[in-house]
């Protein structure tokens, strides 16, 4: 059986702000369009999707 563990919003919060830091320091180490940077870059948009995906969730079905 495959588990899946939703993050918490405390936890979504703190790997938003991880991310991005990591991303800034990327992209000022390597420059904004070096790959490693767009990837985290990415990574980032993702982790920000879910956010907005669990607080629309939420709001729907008032929770």
């Amino acid at each position: 059986m495959n588990n899946v563990i939703e993050p918490t919003q405390s936890n979504l919060s703190t790997s938003i702000l991880n991310k991005r830091n990591e991303m800034i320091t990327l992209g000022m180490r390597f420059g904004f369009t070096d790959k490693r940077t767009i990837k985290c870059s990415q990574q980032l948009d993702e982790l920000l999707n879910l956010c907005a995906n669990q607080k629309q969730f939420c709001a729907t079905h008032q929770l």
